[in-house]
Parts: structure tokens; sequence; C-alpha cells
């Protein structure tokens, strides 16, 4: 997964605002009960939000399961002078002796753990390497989503020496993409690739739920962007959770 596709990640993501996205992960960071300095975050792919919360003050350790993933996020990491520490590993089965303020997930990348139970070991894995007072981030993409700003649809984008075919399929609860695109070399030509994902939908009753087991407090579900209350009728949605004090 993400192997070529990683070389044109950033490209087909330029609409993404991660400033923005940024700035709401730091101001639910503030809301924390202890003072956040070390920022473990789960799947950072090309290190787009790491590298911003590192501008911020933040020590940043990142994991990916992407190798080629990991080596961009390095590489951006390095040119803009921050001191980031770059892990591949697999959000659902990930262990470490440091602790850590606060463990983030952006860019629904959730929603690509295929059942339950992987969902359980993320929030298990994350429980385990958190300090006492500290908090969980991360958003998913609903079902609502899926179904209605998604759907079955094909998405074509024409870039600077990159076009590409996103198609995506609605199959029960989950969505999935097949992605071919064509990278110019430098001859002038064009070198075609193809990729296959798939994202699952979960409901918000059965995330709360396994977060209250693992014994999680203080769970709140956002509307995206807003601190107001999220429904699995929005189209993604922010969870926030803390790590009881000792």
């Amino acid at each position: 997964m993400y192997e070529k596709f990683a070389e044109v990640y950033d490209t087909l993501m330029n609409d993404i605002d991660y400033e923005q996205w940024s700035d709401y992960l730091y101001r639910l960071i503030l809301n924390a009960p202890i003072e956040v300095k070390d920022v473990l975050e789960f799947g950072s792919g090309t290190g787009n939000i790491t590298t911003r919360l590192a501008k911020k003050g933040y020590d940043m350790t990142a994991v990916d399961i992407s190798e080629d993933m990991l080596t961009i996020a390095d590489e951006k990491a390095q040119n803009e002078g921050l001191d980031i520490t770059f892990y591949l590993g697999d959000m659902s089965n990930f262990s470490i002796a440091k602790r850590y303020d606060a463990v983030i997930s952006a860019c629904d990348t959730v929603n690509y753990l295929e059942d339950l139970d992987k969902i359980a070991s993320f929030l298990e894995a994350s429980y385990e390497v958190l300090n006492p007072g500290g908090i969980l981030l991360f958003d998913i993409n609903t079902e609502t989503k899926f179904k209605k700003a998604i759907g079955d649809n094909t998405f074509v984008y024409n870039l600077d020496d990159v076009y590409c075919v996103w198609e995506s399929q609605n199959k029960e609860d989950q969505l999935e993409y097949d992605i071919t695109f064509f990278v110019k070399g430098d001859d002038g030509r064009y070198d075609r690739y193809e990729e296959e994902q798939k994202q699952y939908a979960y409901e918000v009753k059965d995330i709360y739920k396994l977060l209250k087991r693992i014994g999680y407090k203080d769970i709140k579900v956002y509307n995206f962007g807003t601190f107001l209350a999220g429904t699995d009728e929005h189209d993604r949605l922010q969870i926030y959770a803390q790590k009881p004090k000792a």
C-alpha cells in the first residue's frame, strides 16, 4: 500500500488545508488537563500534520505503515530543520517504552482499520503509551459521507505531471477505491500505476463503547472543525478522549 502512490500523494491532496487542520488539533490539545509536550502521531503519512505541530513546539514522534511515506516525511522534517522521530509500524499493534502527553491520528486514517477488533487494538495501544491525564485525538469519516458525499463516483485529477482517475464504490459498510494514476517521467512519457484502498465505516456508539471499556474518560465527539456535538449524520467526526489521571 502507498508505494508509488506516496510520490504523488501530496500533489493529489493539495486541496486539503493542512494548516487549518493542524490549528484545529492545536486548539483541541490546549484543552488537555495536562501540559502537552510530547505527541505521538499514528498514520503520519508524508508528515503534513506532523511538521506543522512540530513547528508549534511539540516534540513529535510519527508512526506510519508505509516506508515510502515516512521517507518523504523525514525529508520534509530535515529540510525544515525539525527534530522528529519516525517509526515504521502498525497503528493497531504498536508499542514503545516512551510515554506521551497526547496521541493523535488525522486524515481519516482510522477508517483504514478493517474491523472493531483493530479499532480496539489501536485504542488500547494509544492508552498504553499515554501519560496519566493524556489525551487521544482522532477523526473518522462517517457512513453518511461514504454514501452521500463520495458515493459511487469517479473523480479525475489533471495536475502538473500527474493524471489520476479515482473510482469509488460503496459496499455495505465500506468504501473501495480503485486509483489509476499516470506520472510524467523525465523523458516526457507517462508511466501508469494502480492502487487499491478500502475504508470502513463505524458508528459513534460502537467506538464510544470501546473507549469506555478500555478506560478512557471525558469522551467527546465533535462535528469536525468545531466544538459542537457530532453525530453519525455529519460527514466527519473528531473524537477526544482522556486517560484518567493517576
